[in-house]
């Protein structure tokens, strides 16, 4: 009996050193394979949205144009004055993002001549501008309003001013490189705070637009 016993015990033995040698070894087929390319090994959906998104480009403008008509009502104790807006010379930074609008700073500096009376104007206003750059969507139009501030002003007007503007452009990103071009028309008009005064003018400008 005793070695029955013997026989048995080195049996159960082998088979637990089998069982752990097997239960060690590496795990092959469709199961193992699946552990591999789990969720975890994927990356997750908002991951892949976020490095997609580019939403948190930078957008830069620079632009340059003239007015295609324009007239200055209650200036220089005249009724109106037409043919006064000349020169536009601006910069556009595209600021942030909001409900899927762009939120632009345009600085635009203006010239008017009045006879021979010429005044200069820098324009500062946030401009609202959708489609949203990145999408890459070649026409765009936009919505803004804000202050100006007179460098040179005719006597007895007033040196501030309520400035809006309506525009509409084509924009072609990414020509070359991170470099594009852009064209724009618009209404330019203001309102004299301190004064009676309003000018309304329809411009058209172009310029570069860049990317980074």
């Amino acid at each position: 009996m005793s070695i029955f016993r013997f026989c048995l015990l080195i049996g159960l033995c082998g088979c637990f050193a089998n069982f752990s040698a097997f239960a060690d070894s590496p795990k092959v087929g469709r199961r193992a394979a699946a552990k591999y390319f789990g969720p975890e090994s994927r990356p997750s959906r908002e991951v892949a949205a976020d490095s997609s998104d580019g939403g948190g480009e930078n957008i830069l403008m620079l632009h340059v144009g003239g007015y295609s008509s324009s007239t200055c009502y209650r200036c220089k104790g005249s009724d109106t004055l037409s043919g006064v807006g000349k020169g536009s010379y601006g910069v556009t930074y595209l600021f942030d993002h909001w409900n899927s609008v762009d939120l632009n700073i345009r600085f635009d500096f203006n010239e008017y001549r009045m006879d021979d009376d010429l005044v200069t104007k820098l324009s500062l206003l946030p401009l609202w501008t959708f489609p949203m750059a990145s999408t890459r969507f070649p026409l765009y139009f936009g919505l803004g309003a804000g202050l100006g501030v007179f460098f040179k002003q005719i006597p007895e007007e007033s040196n501030l001013s309520f400035d809006y503007q309506l525009v509409g452009g084509a924009r072609f990103m990414d020509l070359i490189e991170n470099c594009g071009a852009f064209v724009e028309f618009g209404l330019k008009n203001h309102l004299h705070i301190l004064s009676d005064g309003q000018f309304n003018g329809t411009a058209l400008t172009a310029g570069a637009i860049f990317s980074f």
